[in-house]
């Protein structure tokens, strides 16, 4: 079964994509993509020629050995880009993240899609600098783990301390909020120095963005 945040990510995409999937794991993102006719174009990459072999058992699988090519490559390095106008970067750290962006020509990528495992806020930070704007920030829930999901597209974009941290502000994404001023507060309580300057500020920001929603009730 295609997990929710798959098919969530699938739901960011359309027919005129034309997508490569950096880290495709077993390809479940591209066979989806290709089975339900969202776009013509979905291939995959990743860095294993364990985790490659298992992606194409998968492809042939589905009988979609024409349709969707594999690359055994770290990164973009080993690839041909240049037919491509999407990348999907799901399920890796923000430095893997960005040393793949870091090494390769992305006058092509009009249009991203990243799911980071880490640094919200150093993510959001490189992508402005590298030429891309963030779209909206969405939140979900699979598996009782919560990811970040970044759509991100070519142009340029200055955020505020506020938005770096904490994302664009969005009243659906405010059980989020909820949810991580929680998290941190539990955090806070285990730390010998109550007093954490980084952790309250984040908690200070997460509260002020629940504060403009019960403004605009």
């Amino acid at each position: 079964m295609v997990s929710k945040r798959i098919r969530f990510i699938s739901s960011l995409i359309n027919i005129n994509d034309k997508v490569l999937d950096i880290g495709t794991d077993h390809a479940f993102l591209p066979i989806y993509l290709i089975k339900n006719n969202i776009t013509t174009i979905a291939d995959g990459s990743d860095l294993s020629s364990n985790v490659l072999k298992s992606a194409n058992e998968n492809v042939r699988k589905y009988s979609l050995e024409d349709n969707i090519k594999l690359f055994l490559s770290d990164g973009i390095k080993s690839i041909d880009i240049s037919k491509y106008n999407t990348f999907v970067i799901a399920g890796m750290g923000f430095h893997t993240i960005k040393e793949i962006l870091s090494n390769g020509n992305l006058k092509n990528i009009n249009k991203m899609i990243i799911q980071s495992n880490n640094n919200y806020e150093e993510l959001r930070k490189f992508v402005n600098k590298i030429g891309y704007r963030i779209i909206k920030d969405y939140y979900i829930q699979d598996k009782n783990k919560t990811y970040l999901i970044l759509l991100i597209q070519k142009g340029k974009q200055q955020l505020t301390d506020i938005e770096y941290a904490c994302g664009i502000y969005d009243k659906n994404n405010e059980w989020y909020y909820s949810y991580i001023i929680e998290k941190y507060k539990k955090i806070l309580n285990k730390l010998p120095d109550k007093n954490d300057s980084n952790i309250n500020s984040l908690i200070n920001y997460y509260t002020k963005y629940l504060s403009i929603g019960k403004i605009e009730e």
